[in-house]
């Protein structure tokens, strides 16, 4: 299965939440609220490593979007949100792949714009503006993965 990953709500919004959902011939959204991403910034400051914030918490949200549902995907198209970094982006989520026993090639991962006629834009979109998503990810689950 190929999905396209879309985001509403910038991560580095600490004051809105980020919601990040995939669609093709299934849907799923999940949310990061507000407070949760100020608590993780602060983490990222006194780790040293403040930079790294956006990045890598996008790359960990989209590990947990597609974590459950990994055996049908065979390709994913992320929405480009942070351009230029890309690279930085897939090497995170390859390695959160592969540190959980996931095989996926680096070629099977993409970038593109995917445009607001897209369903994962118009799933993320409405998740965004009713608060409401599949699953909510706490702080908990981020730092299970990230450190």
């Amino acid at each position: 299965m190929r999905i396209e990953i879309d985001q509403s709500g910038r991560i580095e919004y600490t004051s809105k939440p980020t919601v990040i959902a995939f669609a093709n011939s299934k849907t799923y959204s999940i949310i990061f609220l507000s407070r949760d991403k100020k608590y993780l910034q602060k983490i990222f400051r006194k780790a040293g490593i403040p930079n790294l914030f956006v990045y890598k918490t996008f790359a960990i949200l989209i590990f947990l979007l597609i974590q459950d549902f990994l055996k049908s995907i065979d390709q994913i198209i992320i929405d480009h949100e942070y351009l230029g970094h890309d690279k930085v982006i897939k090497q995170f989520l390859l390695e959160l792949l592969r540190r959980h026993n996931k095989k996926f090639d680096s070629h099977d991962i993409s970038f593109r714009h995917i445009g607001k006629k897209s369903r994962a834009h118009e799933i993320a979109i409405e998740a965004y503006r009713t608060k409401k998503a599949d699953r909510k990810i706490t702080i908990k689950d981020i730092l299970k993965i990230a450190f």
